[in-house]
């Protein structure tokens, strides 16, 4: 009884000096390739860090390929995974820096993914739409100041409807919950969010068709648009007398 409880008091040390630090930056580049699949690198930066654990959540339930990169000596980063929300933990030996930095990769199968409707269902998207979604939750009582995702992807694709951007932005907010922008010469989209406590959530859902076929809307209807214009020239033209 006596060694458990101090097993106890041990662990909740360790997990009250992890809970005293903030994740400043939280940034995750993801390149989406053609098969649908995605590679994930993940840069934070912590500060107020002490020994102990910091679990850290990941808006992804897949972790395959997990890799750390970039990790301070005697600090070890293991993936946690879950059936919705994995999570990173990482272990801080006892002469840890305050200020912390890390990076690890990995890959997500199926980020990118045609939509199927269910069995007696009309199809609820145009042929050759798919979907790209992203939810994240901040599962752990380490505030997060800034979480972005840059999502870049695959070559000759490109944003046609952004279906979902939450939370909305409030009034003092300047920039929209998610810009769409190039990055590299490929279409790109940028979630961000600030100041997220435990238990907030942020998402988004992107509507990817293929480039060129968008383009060959767009000439489809300017020859309809100079078509309907001819048209109506001639019923309003003057009649020559």
């Amino acid at each position: 009884m006596i060694a458990r409880l101090a097993l106890s008091l041990l662990l909740g040390v360790a997990c009250i000096g992890a809970n005293a630090a903030e994740v400043k930056t939280y940034d995750t580049r993801l390149a989406v390739a053609p098969d649908g699949s995605g590679l994930a690198r993940v840069d934070v930066q912590v500060t107020g860090v002490q020994a102990g654990r910091l679990r850290l959540p990941v808006g992804f339930a897949a972790l395959d390929g997990f890799q750390a990169i970039a990790v301070p000596a005697g600090v070890t980063v293991k993936p946690a995974p879950a059936k919705d929300q994995s999570a990173v933990d990482i272990e801080l030996p006892e002469n840890v820096a305050p200020d912390l930095k890390l990076a690890f990769t990995f890959k997500v199968p199926g980020v990118l993914f045609e939509p199927k409707p269910e069995e007696g269902q009309k199809p609820g998207f145009p042929e050759g739409t798919r979907l790209l979604r992203h939810a994240f939750v901040n599962t752990q009582p380490t505030p997060i100041a800034q979480y972005r995702v840059q999502v870049l992807l695959p070559p000759q694709t490109m944003v046609e409807k952004i279906r979902e951007q939450l939370p909305r932005p409030k009034r003092k907010e300047f920039v929209s919950r998610v810009e769409l922008d190039r990055v590299e010469g490929l279409q790109g989209a940028l979630l961000q969010f600030s100041g997220l406590k435990q238990g907030d959530r942020t998402s988004m859902e992107l509507a990817v068709v293929d480039a060129r076929r968008s383009w060959l809307w767009i000439v489809v209807g300017l020859v309809l648009a100079g078509a309907w214009l001819a048209a109506y020239r001639f019923i309003i033209r003057p009649e020559q007398g």
